[in-house]
């Protein structure tokens, strides 16, 4: 499904999971601002699945009505957004919860304190009572289904899928999870009559005993063995904290005892017993890890909570101008471009390309000629021979002594800067070359052509080593990844609608296998660069987006400002971009917010070259002239 638009409406980025009858997506939501993101579930049935298929939509349509009444009301269960039908597969598109599961929290072997633990259980036992006041079971509580959200630090539910709702006269002996009497949820967390099929509303407190012990002990469920005659779990054998409370651990017991009868039967049993335990330090443990992050927002309360009270509404309008002023110095303030040389050439300038030691500009001419040029100086180093048609793609070794060029009819030509030599050239292309790259040990060359073909060439014999066909449309961009057996690609297809086409491809060079495919620009990608090991700018004519290949996924989405781009640069901070109009704009790289911009000075209808240190600029324009400028280095640093 990746980079399917769903219902014409959400795009389809990563696949999250699955489970017995559903697969989860990462997706974003277009018709909304900032295409923020969403999460959608597909009814799909696993190979192993033991589920009908009826059975599965039943279960499916429960979870959307659920998530429908729930999520309305309780801001620590998802919101459903959707629920869709489209070519006779049925999905629903939820609320995104940004954070951490508590799974992910398990795999780094951190142990919560009496406290913490505490405070984990309080807080998913007033989520129980409300959803048992309703009489609705979750019937999967796992720390793969409870994530800890990042703006606020609150724990929110999700996964309704295995959710039931019992019935309201139900006796303790004889109440059914369901109509379907099926054990449905995660073995290891299930009590005894869950797993025969008769969900009891404590059944969600057992698996959140267990939940708790496993957070507690690192031993996963299935390693604890049960007393025959006491019924007691010897979970307590694995605990390497000796100063987890005695009374947190009897709570504990009670809420994992075998016999649903002989556990507590309400939450809210739960919470009496825990309150009642001594309430000193029992939250005041992360004031010191919480403080950076909250620094600003605290100080603002405090300002207007001290202003309010004590000087009234006068000094409270003084406050607000302080938050105005505090507010002014996160907009975009100016940026200083300063023109150090101005030259002619003898013909008009088409690509520009500038060396990464930032001390060489190469341009490609009208003429079909290749130019070296001085960035300190601005003169002209050296004239490379004469190409036969028009350059259509020029890249650098990341050494800077080698560059590759590729031209309109299909010849990728190899050239050597310290020397100004051709080194050799590649032939193979029907097509106009669209994209060319060096990898990063210098021996292989990539290019990609407008009928959608790479080919990878070796620099010391010229030999063609392999060539990749895209499954549809042409070649936009290449770029190598950190290693020399990874290359990233983009495609586009403009005779097509569907976002699908617009895509972006990961390769393995040493099997040519496609390793992942990522969907998330609407419009044609344009441009393609590295930002140190593992994350990758792509520029599209819609906006930035950058991703973070280790993790694969969607990282950061630039505003529309980020739009068509014609120059990026980078540096550990800061991104540099020039656009179609002559605008310069400063963006921080993580949070994607800019922070300096220019207008006006370098004109429109323009080419642009920028260095990698952020210190040169290169413009040619309409009136024939090229030129160097210099940013403030204090400015993009």
């Amino acid at each position: 499904m990746i980079g399917q638009l769903l219902t014409g409406r959400y795009l389809i980025l990563e696949r999250l999971g699955g489970g017995g009858f559903s697969e989860t997506y990462l997706a974003r939501d277009k018709y909304l601002p900032h295409h923020p993101l969403c999460v959608v579930k597909a009814l799909q049935l696993s190979v192993s699945s033991t589920i009908a298929p009826e059975t599965a939509q039943q279960l499916f349509e429960t979870e959307a009505k659920l998530l429908e009444r729930l999520g309305q009301h309780h801001a620590q269960i998802p919101t459903l957004l959707a629920y869709s039908h489209e070519h006779e597969q049925s999905y629903l598109i939820q609320e995104y919860i940004e954070g951490e599961s508590l799974h992910k929290w398990l795999t780094r072997s951190q142990r919560p304190t009496t406290e913490a633990a505490v405070k984990l259980l309080s807080e998913m036992l007033s989520i129980l009572t409300d959803l048992h006041a309703q009489r609705i079971v979750h019937c999967d509580l796992k720390p793969s289904n409870i994530i800890r959200r990042k703006r606020d630090g609150k724990l929110v539910l999700i996964d309704f899928g295995a959710a039931c709702q019992l019935p309201e006269a139900a006796a303790d002996t004889s109440s059914v999870n369901n109509e379907l009497q099926m054990a449905i949820g995660t073995p290891d967390y299930m009590p005894d009559e869950q797993k025969l099929g008769y969900a009891q509303l404590n059944s969600d407190l057992y698996a959140l005993g267990i939940l708790v012990i496993h957070l507690l002990t690192g031993v996963h469920p299935r390693q604890f063995q049960r007393d025959l005659i006491s019924g007691q779990l010897d979970w307590q054998n694995h605990l390497t904290d000796s100063t987890i409370d005695s009374r947190l651990l009897a709570i504990l017991n009670r809420m994992v005892q075998s016999n649903f009868r002989d556990r507590y039967q309400q939450a809210t049993e739960v919470l009496a017993d825990l309150q009642a335990l001594p309430s000193k330090k029992r939250f005041g443990q992360r004031g010191k890890e919480a403080m950076p992050k909250l620094l600003v927002p605290a100080l603002v309360g405090l300002l207007l909570g001290v202003v309010g009270v004590q000087y009234g509404r006068t000094q409270g309008q003084q406050a607000e101008t302080w938050l105005n002023q505090l507010e002014q110095r996160f907009q975009p303030t100016a940026l200083h471009v300063t023109m150090v040389h101005d030259m002619s050439v003898p013909s008009g300038v088409e690509r520009m390309v500038i060396t990464p030691n930032n001390r060489l500009l190469v341009t490609a001419g009208s003429d079909h000629s290749l130019r070296v040029w001085s960035l300190p100086t601005g003169a002209m180093v050296s004239t490379l021979p004469g190409q036969a048609t028009t350059v259509t793609a020029l890249n650098i070794s990341q050494n800077s002594k080698l560059l590759v060029s590729g031209s309109t009819d299909g010849t990728v030509s190899l050239w050597d800067l310290t020397t100004g030599r051709l080194v050799r050239s590649f032939e193979g292309h029907r097509q106009p070359v669209a994209a060319v790259a060096v990898s990063p040990d210098g021996s292989t060359v990539v290019s990609g052509c407008k009928e959608g073909k790479i080919r990878r060439w070796d620099v010391q014999t010229g030999i063609r080593m392999q060539t990749i066909k895209l499954l549809h449309g042409e070649v936009t961009a290449l770029a190598y990844g950190a290693t020399s057996d990874r290359l990233i690609s983009a495609s586009n297809d403009g005779n097509r609608a569907d976002t699908s086409v617009r895509q972006i491809q990961l390769w393995d060079l040493s099997t040519g296998k496609l390793e992942r495919t990522f969907a998330g620009h609407t419009a044609a990608i344009e441009g393609l660069q590295m930002v140190g090991n593992h994350m990758l700018f792509s520029v599209g004519k819609d906006r930035g987006l950058m991703w973070d290949l280790k993790r694969e996924e969607l990282a950061t989405v630039f505003p529309q400002e980020s739009a068509n781009t014609i120059a990026t640069s980078f540096n550990e901070q800061n991104i540099v971009t020039v656009h179609a109009n002559g605008s310069i704009r400063v963006w921080m790289r993580k949070a994607g917010r800019l922070v300096q911009r220019e207008s006006g000075t370098l004109g429109q209808n323009l080419g642009v070259a920028l260095s990698s240190n952020h210190r040169y600029l290169v413009s040619w324009s309409a009136d024939q002239r090229l030129r160097i400028w210099q940013l403030n280095a204090n400015d993009v640093h």
